[in-house]
């Protein structure tokens, strides 16, 4: 099998799995907690947008990865990158989102029932500052970006460089409206955390506390 036929079946597999193992947790945090772990916003809001554009492009990109495998003339109308279009940049692309999968499965065990998704208006939970979260304040939104830019490398073209782009931006502004929740709820041991840890990995602590 070659490169490209791998990649191929390897995405769809992929995000039919990320679709499973989500579902499933919903499912398992709401019967535990008796409450969704989910949270869209208010209708218009930024939160609600950058939810709403992250399903819609995460339903946009499994449709056409499983539509690739019965229709590989869809390539076409992605418009392939074809300087990316190479054996070891895709195999790079799939092993970068196996990889962003396997540690986003070890922080949702590392949170258990204290994950959530957007930002609950009746926030019960603690704030988590030991293992990965003692090393960056959004872990689960680097393996995101890992991800995201594993997807382009994986099928690069101008459609999975858009679903890069937009990616990366909905995460900045999701990361922002998260930590604005955190400090009004959690205050002065939000601030010293924040002192102490990164928003990201690479971050300048000095620039990064001037947002």
């Amino acid at each position: 099998m070659s490169a490209e036929a791998f990649s191929r079946w390897y995405l769809a597999i992929f995000f039919v799995v990320v679709a499973v193992f989500y579902a499933a947790t919903i499912m398992v945090k709401t019967t535990r907690t008796g409450q969704s772990p989910v949270t869209f916003g208010s209708p218009g809001s930024r939160h609600w947008l950058v939810h709403t554009t992250f399903r819609v492009f995460r339903l946009l990109i499994m449709a056409i990865c499983l539509a690739r495998l019965p229709y590989p003339q869809i390539d076409a109308w992605l418009v392939p990158i074809e300087a990316l279009w190479l054996a070891p940049v895709l195999l790079t692309g799939n092993a970068m989102m196996l990889l962003s999968l396997v540690g986003l499965i070890h922080l949702h065990g590392e949170m258990g029932t204290q994950w959530r998704s957007g930002v609950p208006e009746d926030d019960t939970s603690t704030l988590i500052t030991t293992g990965a979260f003692a090393r960056t304040r959004n872990p689960m939104f680097i393996l995101i970006q890992l991800a995201q830019l594993g997807f382009f490398f994986s099928l690069p073209t101008v459609f999975s460089l858009a679903c890069l782009v937009v990616g990366i931006a909905a995460i900045q502004v999701q990361a922002r409206i998260e930590e604005q929740h955190l400090a009004a709820r959690h205050g002065e041991a939000y601030a010293r955390y924040r002192k102490r840890v990164p928003r990201w990995l690479l971050a300048k602590r000095q620039r990064d506390l001037r947002h």
